[in-house]
């Protein structure tokens, strides 16, 4: 039986491309993916105006995204639809779209606190998922990891020892900065981006930038390091970032101040070194050894494939 899904998330959401290319590949299954693109106000007197409609609920970022879906989905009717970031929508339009579907249901990329606007709707979907295992603890999602979405095994010549890309975060940067100074100190190459939302002071050691790179250039930072050096708010949250399985899909070292990580069943030692955020040391050994291949029965859970067939009950 042919299923018809609907996906809806931002445009910056590049991940679910991924998994709408994922589903193009089932004989069985049709798939629209609406990628929302942000909204700009026409003038300083329409970001005026919208100032004072929040006031009443009026958003005109709310009635922008509404019409964009609008145009797109119709009439139709989907067997399930997919919504990322429901807190961008209004609860009377995603009333509105539980309507055109058999099943509605979202993905939690993050801690629920973070974007608490998403409580307002949680009553009207069929199923919550979430990396957060904590959140699925307390509020009774579903959990499941993010995914590996590319996959490389060829032999890559690293220019870098170590990678990382991240929005700025003020509890994070100064862990970045000392590891940063760290491997300055001991002549290991290295390349550090941080995404910031408006200018800043140059830094000589981290890279700064103003608008997200894309997936493919992320990838190929990836594939010209050893390490993926990745720096959560661990305090906030214990879910495995995107990081991680970019790492293990381009066969990358990690590195992580996540120590949650120790409870997954791919978490190796010799590819996975847990540091302390406050006393970031990387040992030049982990640097140097060798990448040791994750089992195959173990690697195959947290792929794009498997995700999909789980989340669409595919």
């Amino acid at each position: 039986m042919d299923m018809k899904i609907l996906i809806i998330a931002p445009e910056y959401m590049g991940y679910m491309v991924k998994v709408a290319d994922e589903l193009r590949k089932r004989t069985n299954v049709t798939v629209l993916d609406i990628h929302i693109p942000t909204y700009q106000y026409s003038s300083v007197f329409s970001r005026s105006q919208n100032f004072f409609l929040k006031k009443i609920s009026k958003d005109l970022k709310y009635t922008y995204r509404k019409n964009y879906i609008e145009e797109r989905i119709k009439d139709q009717k989907f067997d399930t639809i997919l919504i990322i970031r429901p807190d961008l929508l209004s609860v009377e339009y995603i009333r509105t779209l539980k309507n055109h579907s058999s099943r509605l249901i979202t993905y939690f990329f993050d801690g629920i606190h973070r974007f608490p606007k998403k409580f307002k709707s949680l009553e009207l979907f069929d199923t919550i998922f979430s990396f957060e295992p904590d959140d699925c603890q307390q509020y009774g999602f579903t959990f499941i990891t993010n995914f590996i979405y590319d996959e490389d095994i060829s032999i890559n010549i690293s220019k870098y020892s170590v990678f990382n890309i991240m929005s700025y975060d003020r509890k994070r940067f100064p862990i970045l900065e000392k590891i940063a100074k760290n491997l300055k100190a001991n002549n290991i190459k290295y390349k550090f981006i941080v995404k910031f939302e408006k200018k800043t002071p140059p830094n000589s050691l981290i890279e700064s930038i103003y608008t997200p790179i894309s997936l493919e250039e992320t990838r190929q930072y990836i594939l010209d390091s050893k390490c993926v050096l990745d720096i959560g708010v661990t305090h906030k949250h214990k879910g495995l970032t995107f990081r991680v399985f970019e790492a293990m899909g381009l066969q990358k070292k990690l590195i992580t101040n996540n120590a949650d990580t120790r409870r997954y069943d791919f978490y190796n030692p010799q590819n996975i070194l847990i540091i302390d955020g406050e006393n970031p040391e990387i040992p030049i050994d982990f640097l140097e050894s060798e990448y040791d291949l994750i089992p195959d029965a173990i690697y195959q859970k947290y792929t794009l494939r498997n995700w999909v067939n789980t989340v669409f009950n595919l």
